[in-house]
């Protein structure tokens, strides 16, 4: 996978655990990693939202990985990452793709 390192594969792996068996979809290994964007509305109106809270070392790793990942030749992520940064900010589409790492690395290791 671009982007991914073996040092950061094994941190991952570290945090995670062999299996996933403990989240029960892709999207609750995200917010248990920190990765999920929150979302603050209030009287209908939605303010910015930022990352929740989760695990510093998952969010750092996969922060790293998917930076590297938008700036590769690998057309699924710098396509990804031109999209969603051409709306706004390059840090939102850097944790986007981390995102979508994550979610890849959920369904690899729950499909054995």
């Amino acid at each position: 996978m671009p982007g991914v390192s073996e040092t950061y594969a094994a941190t991952v792996l570290a945090e995670i655990g062999p299996t996933v068996d403990s989240f029960e979809t892709d999207g609750h290994m995200a917010a248990w990693a920190g990765l999920c964007p929150g979302s603050y509305e209030s009287a209908g109106i939605k303010k910015s939202s930022h990352l929740t809270q989760g695990n510093r070392y998952i969010t750092q790793a996969l922060t790293m990985s998917g930076l590297i990942a938008a700036h590769s030749n690998a057309p699924a992520f710098s396509a990804f990452y031109n999209r969603i940064s051409q709306r706004g900010s390059k840090m939102k589409a850097v944790l986007a793709c981390a995102h979508k790492i994550l979610r890849i690395i959920y369904k690899l290791l729950s499909t054995h």
